[in-house]
Protein backbone atom coordinates (compact mmCIF):
# COMPACT_ATOMS: atom_id res chain seq x y z
CA UNK A 1 0.00 0.00 0.00
CA UNK A 2 1.09 3.86 -0.62
CA UNK A 3 0.32 5.16 3.05
CA UNK A 4 0.12 9.17 3.68
CA UNK A 5 1.14 9.65 7.25
CA UNK A 6 0.44 12.85 9.51
CA UNK A 7 1.87 13.06 12.99
CA UNK A 8 5.12 11.15 11.80
CA UNK A 9 7.28 12.82 14.07
CA UNK A 10 5.41 11.76 17.08
CA UNK A 11 6.07 8.54 18.93
CA UNK A 12 2.55 6.93 18.02
CA UNK A 13 3.72 8.29 14.67
CA UNK A 14 7.12 6.42 14.53
CA UNK A 15 5.49 3.47 15.36
CA UNK A 16 3.33 3.57 12.33
CA UNK A 17 5.60 3.85 9.61
CA UNK A 18 8.41 2.08 11.47
CA UNK A 19 5.61 -0.92 11.20
CA UNK A 20 4.57 -0.02 7.84
CA UNK A 21 8.01 -0.03 6.24
CA UNK A 22 8.83 -3.77 7.92
CA UNK A 23 5.33 -4.80 6.03
CA UNK A 24 6.31 -3.53 3.30
CA UNK A 25 4.05 -0.80 2.43
CA UNK A 26 5.46 2.60 1.07
CA UNK A 27 5.56 5.69 3.43
CA UNK A 28 4.88 9.73 2.59
CA UNK A 29 5.66 11.74 5.80
CA UNK A 30 4.23 15.08 6.30
CA UNK A 31 6.32 17.08 8.82
CA UNK A 32 6.62 20.81 9.96
CA UNK A 33 10.00 21.21 9.52
CA UNK A 34 13.29 19.94 7.97
CA UNK A 35 14.93 18.46 10.58
CA UNK A 36 11.68 16.10 11.65
CA UNK A 37 12.30 12.34 11.10
CA UNK A 38 16.01 13.47 10.00
CA UNK A 39 17.29 10.32 11.32
CA UNK A 40 15.33 7.95 9.30
CA UNK A 41 16.24 7.10 5.77
CA UNK A 42 14.17 4.29 4.14
CA UNK A 43 13.87 3.26 0.35
CA UNK A 44 10.18 3.50 0.91
CA UNK A 45 9.90 6.37 3.28
CA UNK A 46 9.21 9.98 1.66
CA UNK A 47 9.14 13.17 3.48
CA UNK A 48 7.82 16.73 2.78
CA UNK A 49 7.92 19.15 5.12
CA UNK A 50 4.75 21.36 4.94
CA UNK A 51 2.03 22.90 7.13
CA UNK A 52 -0.94 19.71 8.11
CA UNK A 53 -3.42 22.29 8.42
CA UNK A 54 -2.98 24.17 4.51
CA UNK A 55 -5.02 21.99 2.42
CA UNK A 56 -2.60 23.23 -0.63
CA UNK A 57 0.21 21.20 0.79
CA UNK A 58 -1.81 17.84 1.26
CA UNK A 59 -2.90 18.37 -2.34
CA UNK A 60 0.28 18.22 -3.32
CA UNK A 61 1.12 14.55 -1.79
CA UNK A 62 -2.07 12.93 -1.27
CA UNK A 63 -2.81 11.93 -5.19
CA UNK A 64 -1.99 8.76 -5.66
CA UNK A 65 -2.05 7.22 -2.15
CA UNK A 66 -4.56 4.19 -0.81
CA UNK A 67 -5.02 5.69 2.79
CA UNK A 68 -4.16 8.43 4.95
CA UNK A 69 -3.22 7.58 8.31
CA UNK A 70 -3.27 10.94 11.21
CA UNK A 71 -1.87 10.82 14.35
CA UNK A 72 -1.85 14.41 14.82
CA UNK A 73 -2.20 16.00 18.70
CA UNK A 74 -1.27 18.35 20.99
CA UNK A 75 2.23 18.02 23.02
CA UNK A 76 0.67 19.84 25.87
CA UNK A 77 -3.44 20.55 25.81
CA UNK A 78 -3.33 24.47 25.83
CA UNK A 79 -6.20 26.02 23.85
CA UNK A 80 -3.55 26.80 21.17
CA UNK A 81 -2.31 23.67 20.78
CA UNK A 82 -5.49 21.35 20.56
CA UNK A 83 -6.67 23.35 17.44
CA UNK A 84 -4.64 20.68 15.76
CA UNK A 85 -7.14 18.69 15.49
CA UNK A 86 -9.82 20.82 14.51
CA UNK A 87 -7.51 22.73 11.72
CA UNK A 88 -6.39 19.86 10.54
CA UNK A 89 -9.50 17.74 9.60
CA UNK A 90 -10.96 20.22 7.59
CA UNK A 91 -7.95 20.42 5.44
CA UNK A 92 -7.74 16.60 5.14
CA UNK A 93 -11.29 16.39 4.11
CA UNK A 94 -10.16 18.43 1.20
CA UNK A 95 -7.62 17.10 0.02
CA UNK A 96 -8.45 13.98 0.15
CA UNK A 97 -11.76 14.82 -1.61
CA UNK A 98 -9.78 16.82 -4.31
CA UNK A 99 -7.21 13.90 -4.31
CA UNK A 100 -9.82 10.93 -4.74
CA UNK A 101 -8.36 9.66 -1.93
CA UNK A 102 -11.21 7.65 0.13
CA UNK A 103 -9.59 5.80 3.14
CA UNK A 104 -8.98 7.82 6.32
CA UNK A 105 -7.66 6.58 9.48
CA UNK A 106 -7.73 9.07 12.50
CA UNK A 107 -6.69 8.71 16.41
CA UNK A 108 -8.71 10.70 18.40
CA UNK A 109 -9.15 11.11 22.67
CA UNK A 110 -11.63 8.36 25.09
CA UNK A 111 -12.52 11.96 26.40
CA UNK A 112 -15.51 12.11 24.13
CA UNK A 113 -17.28 9.08 25.41
CA UNK A 114 -19.43 9.27 28.19
CA UNK A 115 -18.66 8.20 31.58
CA UNK A 116 -19.94 9.47 35.20
CA UNK A 117 -16.50 8.51 36.76
CA UNK A 118 -15.35 11.16 38.63
CA UNK A 119 -11.76 10.59 37.63
CA UNK A 120 -12.85 11.16 33.72
CA UNK A 121 -15.23 13.98 34.42
CA UNK A 122 -12.04 15.63 36.05
CA UNK A 123 -9.75 14.94 33.34
CA UNK A 124 -12.38 15.98 31.34
CA UNK A 125 -12.23 19.24 32.80
CA UNK A 126 -8.64 19.55 32.70
CA UNK A 127 -8.14 18.68 29.03
CA UNK A 128 -11.41 20.67 27.79
CA UNK A 129 -9.40 22.10 25.14
CA UNK A 130 -8.37 18.65 23.73
CA UNK A 131 -11.59 17.15 24.20
CA UNK A 132 -13.49 20.26 22.62
CA UNK A 133 -11.12 20.33 19.47
CA UNK A 134 -11.31 16.50 19.05
CA UNK A 135 -15.12 16.51 18.53
CA UNK A 136 -14.85 19.46 16.03
CA UNK A 137 -12.46 16.40 14.14
CA UNK A 138 -14.81 14.09 14.41
CA UNK A 139 -17.84 16.12 13.37
CA UNK A 140 -16.03 17.43 10.05
CA UNK A 141 -14.56 13.42 9.23
CA UNK A 142 -18.11 12.23 10.13
CA UNK A 143 -19.95 14.68 7.74
CA UNK A 144 -17.40 13.42 4.82
CA UNK A 145 -17.59 11.20 2.22
CA UNK A 146 -14.86 9.48 2.54
CA UNK A 147 -14.48 5.84 4.39
CA UNK A 148 -13.34 6.86 7.60
CA UNK A 149 -12.52 5.07 11.04
CA UNK A 150 -11.90 6.99 14.27
CA UNK A 151 -9.80 5.62 17.17
CA UNK A 152 -10.70 7.15 20.69
CA UNK A 153 -7.65 6.08 22.47
CA UNK A 154 -7.07 6.64 26.32
CA UNK A 155 -3.63 6.88 28.35
CA UNK A 156 -0.75 5.42 25.92
CA UNK A 157 2.93 3.64 27.05
CA UNK A 158 6.24 3.02 25.61
CA UNK A 159 5.41 -0.64 26.08
CA UNK A 160 6.14 -3.07 23.26
CA UNK A 161 3.41 -5.39 23.73
CA UNK A 162 1.00 -5.44 20.93
CA UNK A 163 -2.36 -6.38 22.11
CA UNK A 164 -5.38 -4.36 22.12
CA UNK A 165 -8.79 -4.61 23.06
CA UNK A 166 -11.59 -3.22 20.86
CA UNK A 167 -15.27 -1.76 21.38
CA UNK A 168 -17.62 -0.13 18.91
CA UNK A 169 -19.08 3.07 20.70
CA UNK A 170 -17.05 2.64 23.59
CA UNK A 171 -13.80 1.79 25.52
CA UNK A 172 -13.65 -2.41 26.73
CA UNK A 173 -14.91 -2.60 30.46
CA UNK A 174 -12.05 -2.46 32.89
CA UNK A 175 -10.02 -0.21 30.20
CA UNK A 176 -5.64 -0.23 31.01
CA UNK A 177 -3.06 1.82 29.60
CA UNK A 178 -2.30 0.82 25.77
CA UNK A 179 1.07 0.56 24.05
CA UNK A 180 1.29 2.91 21.28
CA UNK A 181 3.12 0.18 19.61
CA UNK A 182 -0.61 -1.61 19.52
CA UNK A 183 -2.10 1.47 18.62
CA UNK A 184 0.16 1.07 15.48
CA UNK A 185 -0.49 -2.44 14.67
CA UNK A 186 -4.38 -1.62 14.65
CA UNK A 187 -4.17 1.70 12.05
CA UNK A 188 -2.11 -0.66 9.73
CA UNK A 189 -4.47 -3.82 10.36
CA UNK A 190 -7.26 -1.37 9.87
CA UNK A 191 -5.75 0.36 6.54
CA UNK A 192 -5.21 -3.39 5.31
CA UNK A 193 -8.34 -4.53 5.86
CA UNK A 194 -10.73 -2.57 6.73
CA UNK A 195 -13.26 -3.87 9.50
CA UNK A 196 -14.53 -0.62 11.16
CA UNK A 197 -15.87 1.59 8.51
CA UNK A 198 -17.19 4.90 9.09
CA UNK A 199 -16.77 3.70 13.00
CA UNK A 200 -15.86 5.53 16.19
CA UNK A 201 -13.52 2.24 18.28
CA UNK A 202 -12.52 2.58 21.65
CA UNK A 203 -8.99 0.96 21.99
CA UNK A 204 -7.80 -0.14 25.60
CA UNK A 205 -4.91 -2.30 26.75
Amino acid sequence: MKIALLGANGRTGREVFSRALTAGHTVTALVRTEDRLADITHSRLEVHVGNTCDPRVLKQILHGHDVVISTLGPRTPTKAACTIYSESATSIVEAMRDCAVKRLLVTSTALLFPSEKLRDRILGSIARHNAHNADLMEKAIRASDLEWTIARLGFLNGKSSLDFRLAEGALPDGAKSLSRAAVARFLLAEAEQPNNLNTVVGLCG
